[in-house]
């Protein structure tokens, strides 16, 4: 014969139970995401836009992995005014503080940029 629980004691027990299988199916969800979900440097999946923010003059992130056509946005977080160059290939023109350009990436390659008031400020996108 089973001895009774108290309610009290049952309550518990169900609720160990419960924790046990959410805890269960949260391992096994982790445990299907694909390695390179958790590579830092994965291209984003169907992204149209993405976002360079200008802060402390520096473009966060200073490497960008983009898909071909896809939209970047410079979005000026400083005081003072920036630019994203690459001569020949973009150029934002002077973005204010508080404002933001964008430029569309139709080709493949390696954009290496400037700040053309700040010439030490760079960065790079990388379109695939």
């Amino acid at each position: 014969m089973q001895p009774i629980l108290s309610s009290r004691r049952r309550r518990r027990t169900v609720a160990t139970a419960a924790l046990a299988l959410a805890l269960a199916g949260a391992l096994l969800a982790v445990s299907i995401v694909p390695a390179a979900a958790n590579r830092s440097d994965r291209l984003p999946k169907r992204a149209k836009t993405v976002r360079v923010a200008i802060k402390d003059f520096k473009y966060r992130p200073p490497t960008l992995r983009i898909r071909r056509g896809t939209r970047v946005v410079f979005a000026n977080r400083d005081r003072a005014a920036h630019t994203a160059t690459r001569r020949g290939r973009f150029d934002t023109g002077t973005i204010r503080s508080g404002r933001a350009a964008a430029v569309r990436f139709k080709r493949r390659g390696v954009y290496r940029y400037i700040c053309t008031i700040h010439p030490f400020m760079h960065g790079k996108i990388v379109v695939r």
